[in-house]
């Protein structure tokens, strides 16, 4: 007769539920999802467009022209065209005297004397700073390319970070990374500064919210899972949603990138009182480490944790997870071994791409949009708060796949109705407004695909390797939107194109995600070997035309060496089949 074994989840039902210690866990990291929820949006305020025009002195010298306002001077130079100005010889010009124009030819020149930016929005943003405009612009889309560089290269390293080290650390090292990272862009002297240190708080924001939202996953149990990540999720929407505040507040680009910067300062001292997840201690073979942070929930419910319960937990998690394979550094090629897994980690790759391109897109381009733009900045991430709460809806009533399908869907279609009312408004004010509230829908939907996407990937990938999944997928994310600064400067010169981009990625994002398990009310994996059998009960279709699993590396991953040693471990294969098969029959 087989032992009854209990996994963490069943013990965390036994023991009462989610402790308050657990939930005290949960708002104590989430300073650290503020700070990058800050960080992450920053770009809209650091590197808004304030309107401009040409230098023309001494026409602009108030002293010497006080009878020229700056409308009157706007009238002096071509319209339609920022940066180009009439070929006046503005060296004849006189105190008080415009005959210096009168007797000037009519052609253009472009802008020689620099620009002067309308103040109305902004005080200073770093495009006003070093003249990012005209034959200039590109290098703001490059400085905002590479700060998604930045978070590239920290999703390929957090990941490994945080699976190697543990998830504390990476909480550590990502919240130090943003707040020194941060603290030094806000003092560049130079551009070439400034765009150094941008890559450097990339390399800790984004990656930093995936150590967040990993840890989140695995000091919780199935029940409360998904709420506590709403809840998350609802942080930084709120996170978002305080920054267009603080830019409406804060109008220099200085104090206020310095600002943000040190919204993660108090977990260095937050740091001390947080323990490792005991799901990744258990993973690692620390079974007296995970036994004391048990203990601890056990507490603060006013119950213990028996021995023997304790015992079975250790026995169906070394089920999952063996002796050997605590020591086996997983890395994202694993991801793609086992053939179901494989078809997975293409899908997860797809969808956390057009996710990211679908909300930085819509996020990025809030400056475009009619009326004022820290208004439509607030409205734009106020949108975000509500995006959760419907995600929470949509996932109770209709599970997590065909949430997806209809997320992305709808985003895409958001995309393209707006892109059809702005290319055809031809100054309809109507259409014009309807554009921008459909644009908004858009976001709200993208929030929810982004939201989703997180929580996906965490259910759909094991213990041993969640963090190099979760690490992939912010890696694809990035590598879209590091075109993404390119493709919106694209809209000068075609305005439709970028739009429809979104909108066809975001359709074909909705159809693809229908082809993933169902998660919803799943215990989360612990092995390759469970998670592929978990696929081939859920994906019926796709595991018929790929045949049988290869065996032989699910063997060579229970030992770390040959399959031999995986038939004397005594692991009952079958048994663990049919324990999904319940699993799924009670879902």
């Amino acid at each position: 007769m087989k032992s009854v074994a209990m996994d963490l989840d069943e013990l965390q039902i036994k023991m009462g539920g989610m402790s308050y210690y657990q939930i005290s866990l949960v708002g104590l990291v989430t300073i650290l999802a503020f700070g990058s929820g800050l960080i992450n949006q920053s770009s809209v305020f650091l590197s808004a467009v304030p309107d401009f025009r040409c230098r023309v002195p001494p026409l602009d010298d108030l002293e010497r022209y006080p009878e020229l306002a700056d409308e009157n001077i706007s009238n002096l130079i071509p319209h339609g065209d920022r940066c180009m100005r009439y070929d006046y010889n503005l060296s004849s010009c006189n105190a008080g005297s415009l005959s210096c124009i009168s007797e000037s030819t009519n052609g253009t020149i472009p802008c020689d004397h620099g620009y002067v930016y309308e103040k109305t929005y902004y005080e200073s943003t770093t495009i006003s700073e070093w003249d990012l405009v005209c034959d200039r612009v590109t290098l703001d889309s490059v400085a905002n390319s590479l700060f998604f560089v930045g978070m590239l290269l920290g999703s390929a390293l957090v990941g490994p970070i945080m699976d190697w080290f543990g998830r504390r650390i990476a909480l550590l090292i990502t919240g130090c990374g943003i707040i020194a990272s941060g603290i030094a862009a806000s003092f560049s002297p130079s551009y070439e500064v400034y765009i150094a240190m941008r890559v450097l708080v990339a390399m800790s924001s984004i990656p930093c919210y995936v150590v967040y939202y990993t840890y989140l996953n695995e000091i919780t149990y199935t029940k409360r899972r998904f709420t506590t990540i709403v809840f998350a999720n609802l942080i930084n929407a709120l996170s978002h949603t305080i920054l267009a505040v603080l830019g409406m507040l804060i109008r220099d680009w200085r104090y206020f990138g310095l600002c943000i910067s040190l919204f993660p300062t108090p977990y260095l001292i937050i740091f001390f009182f947080i323990p490792e997840s005991p799901r990744w201690l258990i993973g690692r073979g620390k079974t007296e480490k995970a036994r004391k942070v048990i203990d601890q929930y056990a507490k603060s419910l006013k119950t213990t944790v028996d021995d023997a319960d304790w015992e079975a937990v250790i026995k169906a998690e070394s089920r999952k997870v063996s002796d050997s394979k605590s020591s086996r550094k997983h890395t994202v090629l694993d991801l793609y071994r086992l053939p179901l897994m494989r078809v997975v980690s293409i899908n997860t790759i797809y969808l956390w791409c057009t996710a990211s391109i679908l909300f930085y897109g819509l996020t990025l381009n809030v400056g475009r949009l009619s009326g004022d733009p820290h208004v439509n900045s607030i409205l734009n991430a106020s949108v975000e708060i509500v995006a959760y709460l419907i995600m929470w809806g949509l996932v109770k009533t209709i599970r997590m796949r065909l949430s997806c399908s209809v997320a992305y869907t709808m985003g895409g279609v958001c995309c393209l109705t707006t892109m059809l009312l702005t290319e055809y408004s031809e100054g309809n004010e109507a259409m014009t407004e309807a554009a921008r509230w459909i644009a908004f829908a858009g976001k709200l939907f993208s929030t929810i695909t982004f939201g989703l996407v997180y929580q996906y990937t965490a259910e759909l990938y094991p213990t041993i390797a969640r963090g190099t999944a979760m690490s992939m997928g912010s890696m694809a994310a990035r590598i879209g939107t590091i075109i993404l600064p390119f493709t919106l400067q694209l809209q000068e010169a075609v305005p439709w194109l970028t739009q429809t981009i979104f909108g066809v990625m975001g359709i074909i994002a909705g159809i693809s995600s229908l082809m993933l398990p169902e998660t919803s009310a799943t215990d989360l994996l612990s092995t390759f070997e469970q998670a592929e059998n978990f696929y081939r009960q859920e994906m019926r279709i796709t595991a018929s035309l790929l045949g049988k699993a290869d065996e032989s590396y699910i063997a060579k991953e229970k030992d770390g060496e040959s399959s031999s040693s995986y038939e004397k471990s005594g692991y009952d294969f079958d048994y663990d089949k049919e324990e999904l098969k319940s699993s799924v029959t009670k879902l």
